[in-house]
């Protein structure tokens, strides 16, 4: 018969730290800008109770794989069902269909458990964004679910043929999977960042702490000084940790550590910081931590879509609060019901009522999918509009050729992408500059050129930018290639550059092309709007608002840094500064022309924005360009 733990109110208080860290950093809380490793607290706590009642149950003889899943679904499936059931309704509301139609295929994988390999297969460069993605957040419960798959076997395994060995093989499956981790993180972002394999030590650091041999301290000193410690940790890592640090790896041991030592501190004494921690606010939101983890992405996913304009004070303040209201009545009227009631939820109920649940949210999913999005709820010119967003940009800027997309450890373009003729002309940059081959291709060989690329995702052209180990690789090598190749003219482009260190850092680099003989144009930022332009399009034919211009849908970054760029870089002898957002009349720049959107999603174009911004970039390289020179002489 299983034994249920005893209550540990400082470990609420751990789950409300995390959790409120979670919420407040998708809430836009720029003060905790490590928020996020609320999760990996969550890990650790996880691995550390349930591992403690497993370890129980196997050494008494009293384990019941039926029991075990019961109590895991009915800790995790009725609050689940309730919020995506509420979530797809949500969706078929507001969604678009093509929104629609991938929000259905995620909730297919999400329902099965394998929601974190779903976003993993989805990561990519010109994928929807995670504002569009409302399940995203149950990446960590596809993590923990599969954990707890595979974890009882291994226990159970171990009880009937090496007792002995069960610590060591909790320890050595840690190690195993932080060296994975910290070893794929540099090439795979994405893998190790979403993939059990790489994130089970965290798990194992919970489930290492419950293994029966180990002591927890007596006295209220070391017990203190342990959770001071443990606290210091967290509260650091949510503090100094950021979206761009080297995560998770190695420095996921910072929360991991600080919630071990908090727990390990406060398992045995009665501390200060124990009773801090069970003070009521915080066991108030630890105990509803679950359901507020749940609803609080889905706001903030359906808000950003249809408040886009909601000043960022209101957008935390009422998040937060509409999130814990409906955190706690989730907690309150669905969660507690079915953990508290067996008479009424039996089991039998409960493994009934999660499989007819999980088999209604997949049919959704299907049907969302199969129906690509239910697109008969629109009108026929907003279903053409829309299917824009599904634009085959990968040809647009020859995606495995000479467009690199995906970590790669010696990222080099094909050698058809480099030219090795003068005069030439070679863009270097990011998929923002790439789109523009389409253009200029036709119009410098018109010239004479010769015309290469060499430009990946995401890696905007500095030499020492420290974004990905791939971006550092490919432009150390654009580089040196140009200084050794000199072609006549680079144009160079990227996301949006901004701080004095760039600055400081093209200046440099720009006087060694023009020492070398090298003309250097450099783009200012595409014009980024707050959302897909074929959505924002729709919504004015919806609305039957006229107008096809950006108006106020630009976002105030991209002007900001159009501007500060113009003013750096004006003065400059050793490049010239084009103004994308200079090539549309009046500053104004269109979406559509003759029916066609100019762009697929934020920043990328299609053929037609291509042509159109493209056909003016060309005439701003070409039209005062000098007649094609020799090539530079070597001196």
């Amino acid at each position: 018969m299983h034994n249920p733990l005893r209550y540990r109110a400082h470990i609420d208080g751990l789950r409300a730290i995390a959790v409120l860290g979670v919420v407040l950093f998708h809430f836009g809380a720029d003060w905790l800008p490590g928020g996020f490793i609320g999760v990996d607290v969550f890990f650790v706590i996880s691995g550390f109770l349930i591992a403690k009642s497993l370890y129980a149950d196997v050494d008494a003889g009293s384990f019941s794989i039926l029991g075990f899943y019961e109590r895991r679904m009915r800790r995790i499936a009725p609050a689940f069902f309730v919020v995506t059931a509420a979530t797809s309704l949500a969706a078929f509301l507001i969604f678009f269909p093509n929104q629609l139609m991938t929000y259905g295929r995620s909730l297919i994988w999400v329902v099965l458990a394998f929601g974190n390999v779903y976003f993993y297969l989805r990561t990519d460069y010109f994928g929807p964004s995670a504002e569009e993605t409302p399940l995203l957040h149950y990446w960590s419960l596809g993590v923990e679910e599969q954990f707890y798959f595979l974890f009882p076997a291994l226990v159970l395994l171990c009880a009937r043929f090496a007792a002995k060995a069960r610590g060591k093989l909790v320890l050595g499956l840690l190690v195993v999977s932080l060296l994975a981790c910290e070893i794929i993180r540099p090439f795979n972002p994405p893998a190790a960042f979403y993939l059990l394999p790489f994130r089970a030590f965290e798990l194992l650091i919970g489930a290492g702490l419950a293994l029966p041999g180990v002591r927890f301290p007596e006295g209220r000193k070391t017990g203190t000084a342990a959770m001071l410690a443990g606290l210091a940790l967290i509260l650091a890592g949510m503090l100094l940790i950021t979206e761009r640090s080297p995560f998770p790896g190695v420095l996921a041991l910072v929360p991991c550590i600080g919630t071990a030592l908090a727990i390990w501190g406060g398992e045995r004494t009665q501390t200060l910081p124990a009773r801090l921690l069970g003070l009521r606010p915080l066991v108030f939101f630890g105990a509803i931590s679950y359901s507020l983890y749940l609803v609080h992405w889905p706001i903030v996913v359906f808000a950003r879509h249809l408040l886009p304009d909601l000043p960022a004070p209101a957008f935390l303040v009422g998040g937060v609060a509409l999130s814990t209201l409906l955190g706690w009545l989730s907690w309150r009227f669905v969660e507690q019901p079915v953990r508290q009631n067996r008479r009424l939820f039996s089991r039998g109920l409960v493994y009934g009522g999660t499989a007819a649940g999980g088999a209604l949210l997949i049919a959704f999913g299907t049907l969302a999918s199969d129906t690509r999005g239910f697109p008969g709820r629109l009108d026929p010119e907003i279903q053409r509009v829309l299917a824009f967003t599904r634009y085959p940009f990968r040809e647009v800027v020859r995606d495995g050729t000479c467009f690199i997309n995906g970590n790669r450890p010696r990222p080099r373009p094909a050698p058809e992408c480099l030219p090795d003729t003068h005069p030439s002309l070679v863009l270097w940059g990011s998929s923002h500059v790439a789109q523009f081959i389409g253009a200029l291709e036709p119009i410098a060989k018109a010239q004479g050129y010769a015309v290469g690329q060499i430009t990946a995702a995401a890696c905007p052209p500095l030499v020492q930018s420290s974004i990905t180990p791939m971006c550092d690789t490919l432009n150390r090598f654009a580089f040196d290639w140009l200084l050794e190749h000199r072609p006549s003219i680079v144009v160079i482009g990227g996301d949006t550059l901004v701080s004095a260190e760039q600055f400081r850092q093209l200046d440099a680099d720009f006087a060694r092309l023009h020492g070398a003989g090298i003309r250097v144009v450099l783009l200012g930022p595409v014009p980024h709007y707050r959302r897909p332009v074929p959505e924002i399009l729709a919504e004015r034919l919806y609305r039957n608002a006229p107008s096809r211009l950006a108006d106020d849908d630009l976002t105030e970054a991209t002007g900001r840094s159009d501007r500060l760029m113009a003013a750096h870089f004006a003065g400059n002898p050793n490049v010239e500064f084009v103004s994308l957002l200079g090539l549309c009349p009046d500053g104004n720049c269109p979406m559509m022309i003759d029916g066609a959107p100019l762009q697929f999603d934020p920043t990328h174009f299609t053929r037609e924005g291509v042509a159109y911004f493209g056909g003016r970039l060309g005439t701003a390289i070409f039209g005062a360009a000098p007649s094609p020179a020799p090539a530079p002489q070597a001196p």
